[in-house]
């Protein structure tokens, strides 16, 4: 979708020092002035007239944008929402007419105020509005500005601009809360963390956000992951001016299905594939006895390790060797959040399915992926198992390929922290939840397949059945291309025909 902007500003007037005495003072001027009045038309049709003082965010294109993704839910059949920044009070007003039981906040007391009266003539004063909400300093305690817990929806339109510094002056401070994204660490992340220690997300819950272009989806999925969410793009609005909002779906991952951990297993993935367990049902383990990797060879338990398989459901169109490599981009995702990631180590996927660590004049294998599908019938189940190093034990040695740990790079990693992060990471890419879109998975496999092509690169030298060769490609069905040295092509469909040169 592609809109012009009908913002009453322009970009250099959101550029300069923030809340500066000229700030305050024309925050004073516009409080002063008679209010406005502004008409939205919702998503559903409804013609609303708003009064608002100018010191009120009032609604437009952006509104709107967040006003369709809120219909696509469907009716919120008396289940309880919490808008923060309610601004003009619109879109609550909408899930109030949804069915939603609705209560909202703001960090603005004039929005409050406006909110208020926008539903007092609507049939609609049972929304309860406080003042106060998440932001770069905290403004009230969340059981200020959001006495209930568990709420089945929890949007916000947030603060999507980022102020340049110039000498140019901005909106007043109670304007700029609604627009601009003042924030020095992440608002996203905040927001995030305070809806994770209070409990505001039901289990079921859907959080919808609208998000500025600077924050890459790489980034999204690392913060929401690390406060125990998963998270998809589901929608995005693009302006003539080249800038694009995202609304970003969170949610508790698998919530029907808690992970299960024994402490002993054959195989993780023939647990899951021979036994009746739904889709989203994850199973780790301290041991597996009768782990395998590829072609049944045998997975060689660490002294602390991360063995964890994960029933998906596969997208129809996807080869399972796609899904493979896009697994593997996960997991190496997963662990470079960690957050004391060495700077000096290299991690690499290796097509098909292993992710190896260059470090100084040391490489090996750390973590392994293994897709595996059984059909019943005619339904196809997936499971996707995989293993993680996590420290050194001296007897464990393979003679394939040596073996690395994650403590090559990090102190920190534990399997715990991996585990979360993958379930969360697995879930935003597989699950399917009610009134939220499936991924997209043109984007996610065009990242996987760019991470293999880097694999390729990082080599020093390859062979194709005891001949040199060189890497020309990777093909959309997750096949690989290369080149003998007398300019001969062939296409590869199995890593074991290749050995690998790192050093």
């Amino acid at each position: 979708m592609v809109m012009n902007k009908g913002f009453a500003w322009n970009k250099t007037s959101v550029s300069g020092p923030i809340f500066t005495d000229d700030s305050v003072a024309r925050e004073l001027e516009l409080i002063d002035k008679d209010t406005k009045f502004y008409e939205w038309k919702s998503p559903t049709g409804e013609l609303l007239s708003v009064e608002l003082p100018h010191t009120v965010y009032p609604p437009k294109e952006d509104t709107t944008f967040m006003a369709e993704n809120l219909v696509r839910l469907g009716p919120g059949k008396g289940r309880k929402c919490l808008e923060i920044g309610v601004g003009s009070g619109v879109l609550s007003l909408l899930c109030h007419r949804q069915g939603w039981k609705v209560s909202a906040c703001d960090i603005n007391p004039y929005s409050v105020v406006a909110a208020k009266r926008l539903f007092s003539l609507n049939s609609a004063s049972d929304i309860e509005v406080k003042e106060g909400g998440p932001g770069p300093k905290e403004d009230g305690e969340s059981i200020q500005w959001a006495t209930k817990k568990n709420f089945e929806l929890i949007f916000w339109n947030m603060p999507y601009i980022t102020p340049t510094l110039n000498d140019e002056s901005h909106l007043g401070p109670l304007e700029d809360a609604a627009l601009i994204d003042t924030s020095t660490t992440s608002l996203i992340s905040i927001t995030l963390a305070k809806i994770k220690l209070s409990n505001l997300l039901a289990n079921s819950g859907i959080g919808l956000f609208t998000v500025g272009e600077k924050f890459t989806q790489d980034y999204l999925e690392d913060i929401c992951s690390k406060n125990g969410f998963s998270c998809r793009i589901i929608n995005q609005l693009h302006f003539d001016d080249g800038e694009c909002l995202r609304v970003i779906a969170f949610w508790h991952p698998y919530s029907k299905t808690p992970p299960i951990h024994k402490e002993v297993v054959g195989s993780t993935n023939s647990e899951l594939l021979t036994n009746d367990w739904p889709v989203g049902s994850s199973l780790s383990t301290d041991l597996q006895t009768k782990g395998r990797g590829r072609y049944d060879r045998k997975w060689i338990n660490s002294s602390e390790l991360m063995a964890c398989s994960w029933k998906i459901e596969k997208p129809i169109e996807m080869s399972p060797a796609i899904l493979q490599i896009i697994c593997g981009h996960l997991v190496k995702q997963s662990l470079q959040s960690i957050d004391d990631f060495s700077n000096d180590s290299q991690l690499i996927l290796k097509w098909p399915n292993d992710l190896i660590i260059l470090k100084g004049e040391k490489f090996g294998k750390v973590s392994g992926i293994l897709v595996e599908s059984v059909s019943k019938g005619k339904i196809t189940h997936t499971v996707v198992g995989i293993g993680i190093n996590i420290s050194n034990n001296s007897a464990v040695q393979n003679e394939n390929f040596p073996i690395a740990y994650t403590n090559w790079f990090s102190s920190s990693a534990t399997a715990e922290y991996l585990q979360k992060q993958i379930h969360c990471r697995i879930a935003g890419l597989f699950e399917s939840v009610e009134g939220i879109p499936n991924t997209n998975f043109d984007y996610v496999k065009s990242m996987a397949l760019t991470t293999i092509k880097e694999g390729f690169i990082s080599c020093k030298s390859i062979f194709y059945r005891n001949s040199k060769v060189t890497f020309v490609n990777v093909n959309d069905d997750g096949t690989v291309s290369l080149k003998h040295e007398d300019g001969t092509q062939i296409s590869c469909d199995e890593g074991e025909h290749l050995d690998w040169l790192f050093l």
